[in-house]
C-alpha cells in the first residue's frame, strides 16, 4: 500500500516537473522572440512623443547618448537640439515597480535638466479604473514645470508645496511609483547632462 502511494506521488511530481519545464521553456521562447519587437515599439513610441515632451519645437534633432550606470550597464538618454545645435531639452526614460508590474515613463526636461517640461506613462499594467489613471493628463500634467532641485513627493490632498503632486484617488502606490521613477531618473541624469552641455 505504501509503495503504491509512493509511486503515485512520484509520478505526479514528475508530471508537475515536466509541465514546469515545458511552460518555462515556452515562456522563455516567447520572451526571446518578442523582446526585440517590444523594445522597437517602445523606441518608436519614445520618438513619437519626444516633441511633446520638450515643448513641441518646430524643428529639432535627437541624439541618443549612453549614460554609464553604476551596475556597468548603459541607459539611453535623448538629447534634443535645434537645427543650429542650440539646446532644447532632454528626454529621460525611467521605470519603477508599481502595484502590478513595472511602470515605464518618459520625462522631458529643459536643456539644463532644471525643470520638468512634461511627462508620459508609456507602459503600465496597473489596476483598470484605478492605477491605470496615471496615464491621464489630470495626473501626469501635475509634473509639468516642477523644479528638479527637489524630489517630487506624492500627497493625498491638494499640494501645499511646489514639489508635491496629488495622487490618483485609490492608487497611491501607482502614483508614488511614477514619482519614484522620475526622481531616480533625474538624480542619475543630472550629473551626466551637466557633463554634456
Amino acid at each position: 500500500m505504501s509503495n503504491k502511494f509512493s509511486i503515485h506521488y512520484l509520478s505526479q511530481a514528475w508530471l508537475v516537473l515536466l509541465l514546469a519545464i515545458l511552460y518555462g521553456g515556452g515562456l522563455a521562447f516567447v520572451n526571446s522572440t518578442l523582446s526585440p519587437k517590444i523594445a522597437e515599439n517602445i523606441k518608436n513610441e519614445t520618438y513619437s512623443l519626444i516633441p511633446s515632451l520638450v515643448g513641441n519645437p518646430e524643428a529639432f534633432e535627437v541624439t541618443e547618448l549612453l549614460m554609464p550606470m553604476e551596475n556597468g550597464e548603459n541607459r539611453t538618454l535623448y538629447q534634443v537640439t535645434g537645427p543650429e545645435s542650440q539646446g532644447i531639452g532632454w528626454v529621460l526614460p525611467a521605470s519603477a515597480l508599481g502595484f502590478a508590474d513595472r511602470i515605464q515613463v518618459l520625462v522631458g526636461t529643459d536643456y539644463n535638466c532644471s525643470t520638468i517640461l512634461s511627462l508620459r506613462v508609456i507602459d503600465q499594467k496597473e489596476t483598470p479604473g484605478l492605477g491605470n489613471l496615471i496615464v491621464e493628463p489630470a495626473f501626469h500634467s501635475q509634473f509639468d514645470g516642477k523644479s528638479t532641485d527637489t524630489p517630487i513627493r506624492i500627497v493625498k490632498s491638494a499640494p501645499a508645496k511646489a514639489s508635491e503632486v496629488t495622487a490618483v484617488t485609490g492608487a497611491t502606490i501607482s502614483s508614488v511609483t511614477v514619482a519614484d521613477a522620475v526622481n531616480e531618473a533625474i538624480r542619475l541624469a543630472k550629473p551626466f547632462i551637466a557633463s554634456q552641455i
